[in-house]
């Protein structure tokens, strides 16, 4: 019988004073997990006997199966094919068969997970790298926008892919909840951005292929951490374990921490470069507005490097235009940046006729 001096959960300023570890402990105390239980999930992640070898042809045909319809999708700029793409895609599963066996200090498990990533994350590259040689140079001479947007990863990606891995997580430790899983892998996506590489290295686009790869890094290092975290907290780690590893936990987590910290950084650096692109390119389309009040912006393509940028766009107007010196020293003169400025002039022609 529970003490009655206890005060209840069910009191909000229980809640709010309750200490942090307390509810945390209250988190792993939501499942009741056995020995079996999770010997049984980390079979499915990784089978640790004979069952390796049809586990790891499954693994490979998925894959390829996958990065293949990816890159599909992907050239042929279709989002609708590159998510069925992410829903047969295997590979949330040996990362969290990384994260498990990291908690739980299964080396030979640890070591499995390890290579069939990496062999996987080549295979898949591979694999987008063919079929965009099979597609040819005519439907791959240009990165379509759907290829493009996995080429500059944010910090906004560092907070999906966190989130991702948390969610993984809490499907694995918590019964019942495996049918979200599909929808985890969806969120992160985690073969789009090896496809992208293949693609852009066949196109001989190293930049994007580097950037498409930093995406994948991404992903990889934030579901392993994020998803090692909640299976700690969240019971799935038995406490005779933890007992046993205390210390040690946390210098399995640290370099996994360390290697987040670092790939933030050039995350950061794009997010900057992004916002200030972002701002660019409203500036020089309030330019352009002041420059031309008849003119209709098409189409801007803006770049600001430091203090030069670079503007290539398309305006339509119905009377003589204006010329394009005006508008680039309109612009260094409002912004403080030296322009290279290119304008494709396109003539508004309207023509009707009625008879009655």
């Amino acid at each position: 019988m529970e003490n009655s001096n206890e005060p209840s959960t069910a009191d909000p300023t229980h809640i709010a004073t309750t200490p942090i570890a307390t509810i945390w402990g209250k988190i792993r105390e939501r499942e009741d997990w056995t020995d079996e239980e999770r010997e049984e999930v980390l079979d499915e992640l990784y089978p640790a006997d004979h069952r390796i070898i049809p586990y790891t042809k499954r693994f490979a045909t998925l894959l390829i199966l996958s990065t293949t319809i990816a890159a599909f999708g992907l050239i042929s700029n279709s989002a609708a094919v590159v998510i069925g793409a992410m829903l047969v895609a295997p590979l949330m599963t040996p990362m969290l068969a990384l994260a498990a066996s990291l908690m739980y200090a299964q080396m030979k498990r640890f070591a499995g997970s390890l290579v069939l990533i990496v062999v996987g994350t080549a295979g898949a590259i591979a694999t987008g790298w063919l079929v965009a040689k099979i597609a040819g140079g005519s439907l791959t001479s240009h990165l379509t926008p759907q290829l493009a947007s996995r080429t500059a990863p944010s910090l906004l990606d560092l907070g999906i892919a966190v989130a991702a891995g948390l969610a993984g997580g809490y499907v694995l430790t918590h019964k019942g909840s495996s049918s979200s899983l599909p929808g985890v892998a969806i969120a992160v996506a985690l073969v789009p951005p090896l496809a992208t590489v293949g693609v852009a290295l066949e196109v001989g686009d190293r930049t994007a292929a580097g950037g498409a790869l930093l995406l994948y890094g991404t992903n990889l290092i934030a579901i392993v951490l994020s998803a090692s975290i909640v299976m700690l907290v969240s019971g799935f780690v038995p406490d005779y374990i933890r007992q046993l590893a205390k210390g040690q936990i946390g210098l399995r987590l640290l370099p996994w921490g360390i290697a987040l910290i670092l790939i933030a950084m050039p995350l950061a650096a794009h997010t900057r470069d992004a916002l200030i692109n972002e701002r660019f390119v409203r500036n020089v389309t309030d330019a352009v507005e002041e420059w031309d009040p008849q003119a209709s912006l098409i189409s801007i393509d803006a770049e600001r490097n430091g203090d030069r940028g670079t503007v290539s766009m398309t305006v339509a107007t119905t009377a003589e235009h204006q010329p394009a010196w005006k508008l680039a020293q309109a612009i260094t003169m409002q912004h403080d940046v030296n322009i290279d400025l290119n304008i494709n002039y396109q003539r508004e022609i309207t023509d009707a006729s009625s008879t009655s």
